[in-house]
């Protein structure tokens, strides 16, 4: 055997071996709107983000730190000529200690089949069923279950009806700031 094919066989080992192990922890979600799957982009990276969000104006709603992670569907041209791309957009308010049970301050809205949608916030449910913190305490794995109502944003003069939305997070790699991090 030549030794330069067998000296970029073992320096090729390591990463393959890499990407294994990047594969095994990537996550995944699952969604059905309508009775229709949800299909994610093959690129989609299963990832959130801990942010502040500031309060509204009016003083109603206090400012907080939400998760926040959006899984990206196909994009498309509507009939009308108008692009249109297919999201799903998840927002969890944060604090620590963050742990597994129901979510009760929470918002989900989708764009799907050329619609923007809404949840209806009395029937709609998040249940966080795993939270597994990494040791570098800068990152967690989330595991949720979502099912809710949603209505078009243009309800209901664009004579839309209400769909249910029926998801599955699973192993999705939250990032948290280091101002807020665990110590």
């Amino acid at each position: 055997m030549r030794p330069l094919p067998l000296l970029l066989f073992l320096i090729a080992i390591p990463f393959v071996s890499f990407q294994f192990e990047e594969d095994k922890d990537r996550g995944s979600f699952t969604a059905v709107i309508d009775n229709k799957p949800f299909k994610v982009r093959e690129d989609q990276l299963y990832r959130g983000l801990v942010m502040a969000k500031a309060g509204s104006m009016d003083g109603k709603s206090p400012a907080r730190n939400v998760i926040s992670a959006t899984f990206n569907g196909p994009s498309y041209d509507l009939k009308d000529g108008r692009s249109f791309s297919e999201n799903i957009w998840v927002e969890v308010d944060f604090a620590l200690p963050f742990e597994a049970g129901s979510a009760h301050n929470f918002s989900v809205s989708s764009q799907f089949d050329g619609t923007n949608y809404f949840m209806l916030k009395e029937q709609s449910t998040i249940n966080i069923t795993d939270v597994a913190w990494e040791s570098d305490k800068k990152h967690f794995r989330l595991n949720a279950d979502i099912k809710c109502k949603m209505r078009s944003m243009g309800y209901p003069a664009d004579g839309k009806r209400d769909v249910v939305l029926q998801s599955k997070m699973t192993s999705i790699r939250i990032t948290v700031p280091s101002w807020l991090a665990k110590s």
